[in-house]
């Protein structure tokens, strides 16, 4: 009766410890990671962007041309914008204040 209660003891003591694999936050939202658990790579910069704004860091946007920061263009690129909203400006989560309506200063 002993030795069952010693093999019952000690499973119910290995079963209650922790498995103490060290796996962060940062590791569960780590581009290697989310790619190798077949996220896209839209979620993948969605939740680059978001972990970004949460720690308060910039980050930079790679596929954003230097070309377009020209102000001529840039008023010409938010003209066409304005226009026809489908157009991607690529700022994907990058503004909280979101407007459901046109105004005069969204040129």
């Amino acid at each position: 009766m002993k030795k069952y209660l010693l093999i019952l003891g000690l499973t119910a003591i290995f079963t209650a410890l922790p498995a103490c694999a060290e796996f962060t936050v940062e590791d569960g939202v780590s581009r290697d990671y989310l790619k190798n658990h077949g996220y896209s790579n839209s979620t993948v910069r969605a939740v680059e962007k978001s972990m970004a704004q949460t720690s308060g860091v910039p980050l930079a946007e790679d596929i954003e041309n230097p070309y377009y920061e020209r102000p001529v263009i840039k008023q010409v690129r938010r003209f066409f914008m304005y226009l026809d909203p489908a157009l991607d400006e690529h700022s994907f989560m990058n503004d909280h204040n979101v407007n459901s309506t046109t105004r005069y200063d969204d040129l």
